[in-house]
Formats: structure tokens, sequence, C-alpha cells
């Protein structure tokens, strides 16, 4: 798993409410409720009421994580082959999709050095068939200009024939995703307070 010091250098600022986008995420309850508690757990650690500290901050934080990434030019093709073999069918099932894998989606040799530079070293979570009811959606707040630079990239993926076959909405889930993965795998004692730290000063800047 990757130092999270380094991720929490990259993540983005604030999105402007103007001509923003609506981005809806749809996973299983038990991601949300997962969420939920590692938000009260930051808030019972710090002592800190911290208001507006919830499950979109947080999903909108991962995601300022990956436009980052994408604005420094990383490599990020096979941290997304990644992710879209991992937990693709999570995200297929919480939608109502068929859960079959994704065709159209080209691979590049696997170098060892390339995955594993980007991605959280984590097994996939367990599968199972999820009821529409225990798939709540959340809302996240985008502005034009990042949901424009994710296009972007996406498109020059196309550009070098590696295309990615994955929305906009299917790419934030699968963030969410990974991050409740990771916190249920277990994180030492301390990347949680380096995460909580951040989280915190980006809840203070907000």
């Amino acid at each position: 798993m990757i130092a999270f010091k380094k991720w929490t250098g990259m993540f983005g600022g604030k999105t402007s409410d103007t001509d923003s986008r609506k981005v809806q995420v749809r996973v299983p309850r038990d991601y949300f409720k997962r969420a939920d508690a590692f938000l009260e757990d930051v808030k019972v650690m710090t002592k800190e009421q911290l208001p507006g500290l919830n499950k979109a901050f947080l999903v909108k934080l991962l995601f300022d994580n990956f436009l980052e990434k994408i604005r420094h030019d990383i490599d990020l093709y096979d941290y997304l082959v990644f992710l879209n073999e991992t937990y693709g069918s999570i995200v297929t099932e919480a939608a109502g999709h068929d859960t079959g894998s994704k065709t159209g989606l080209p691979r590049k040799p696997a170098a060892s050095s390339g995955a594993s530079k980007f991605r959280w070293s984590l097994p996939a979570s367990p599968g199972g068939k999820t009821e529409e009811d225990d798939c709540p959606t959340l809302s996240i707040t985008l502005h034009p200009r990042e949901v424009s630079r994710v296009e972007v990239f996406f498109d020059d993926l196309r550009w070098k024939r590696m295309p990615i076959d994955l929305e906009l909405d299917e790419l934030v889930a699968l963030l969410f995703i990974e991050f409740i993965v990771a916190l249920r795998n277990g994180l030492t004692e301390e990347t949680k307070q380096e995460i909580i730290d951040f989280i915190v000063s980006r809840w203070e800047e907000a």
C-alpha cells in the first residue's frame, strides 16, 4: 500500500457551486456504513464536532487526489485497470447492471513497477448479489472544469489506444470502495493518524 502521505500532499482545492455537476455514487450500504463509522472515529479521536465532515466530503477528497495525479501526468492506466478488475463488479451490481466483465479494455504488458506505484495492495472485496434497496446513492458536487479534465484524461488514453471503460460516476465509486476496503483491512496507527490529521486540515480550509 502506498504511503498515504504521498496521497494527501496532492489533494485539490474547493469546488464552486456555479454550474456544478452532481455525480451519483451508488455502492452497497455497508460501504457507506463503514465510512460513517470512520468519520465518527475521527470526531471522537479529535474531540471535535467537525460539522460538514461527512461521506460526501470524504469522497470529494478521494476524487481530488485522483485529479491531482492526472494533472501531474502520473501514469494511472495500470491503477485504473486494477480498480476496474478488482472492484468493478461491486459497482455494476450496485447500479443494477450485468455483472459480467466489461469488454473492450485493452491491456498493456503488466509491469510490476507500474500498478504497484499507484494502488493499495488489497484483496478484492467479497462478491455476492446485493439487493437494490441495500445500495443507496450519494451525490457529490464537481466543478465543470474538474469533470472536463477527467474526460480529457480518458480521451488521451483512447488516443494512446489504452481506453478505460469507465463512466465518471463509476470511477468515483471505485475510488471510494478502494478506500473503504483499505479501512476494513486495517491501517497502521501512523497511517491512520496521518489520514485523520489531513482530513481535519482540509475540513478547516473548507
